[in-house]
């Protein structure tokens, strides 16, 4: 791989998984029932309205019944097969096998939520290090979206001596399973 195509990769690796990114975080914030009201969830649906809104008219009946933003959802797929069809042209100079494809798209659609989750951990427990009584809309967000994780790491790691290893823990075995899926894959594009 020359220069001018890493770099070219990295910045179009960079636009997709913030992208990505969030669209994740309004299907996880849409289905924690997350207020709309939250300055944090109106710059997210800001962001991602224009990839979303053409999906919309596909979903219309019953939108508040539902648990999962399905237009979110459909366009998160969307987005990941643009995704791998442009790195695939851009590393192999031609589309893979729509097979191989499909089997990209699943991977990262297991990877990326696995990412989002370390991710927002890892902020959670910083924004806990610098002031524990934070209230900042962002933190009420990253509660929501991380705490039935957390508490599932906190039934199998108790607190010792006032400290909550199970961030720690839970961390470790969402990077443990991203690292085994990519490692997994015949060609290293996630």
């Amino acid at each position: 791989m020359t220069g001018l195509i890493t770099a070219v990769y990295f910045l179009i690796s960079v636009l997709f998984s913030i992208i990505i990114f969030l669209l994740w975080a309004r299907i996880g914030m849409y289905y924690y029932h997350v207020s709309s009201l939250n300055p944090v969830s109106k710059t997210i649906h800001t962001l991602t309205n224009p990839l979303t809104i053409p999906f919309s008219f596909l979903f219309r009946s019953r939108a508040s019944a539902r648990r999962i933003d399905l237009p979110a959802l459909t366009a998160l797929i969307v987005v990941e097969f643009i995704k791998f069809i442009v790195f695939s042209l851009l590393l192999l100079h031609t589309v893979m096998p729509f097979l191989l494809l499909l089997l990209y798209v699943v991977t990262d659609l297991i990877v990326e939520p696995l990412n989002f989750l370390f991710y927002a951990i890892l902020i959670r427990v910083v924004m806990s290090w610098v002031n524990p009584g934070w209230n900042h809309p962002l933190a009420y967000v990253l509660a929501s979206l991380t705490d039935p994780v957390l508490r599932i790491g906190r039934r199998y790691v108790p607190i010792i001596a006032g400290l909550d290893f199970s961030p720690l823990v839970v961390m470790l075995v969402l990077k443990l399973i991203i690292i085994f899926i990519a490692a997994s894959l015949p060609i290293h594009m996630i």
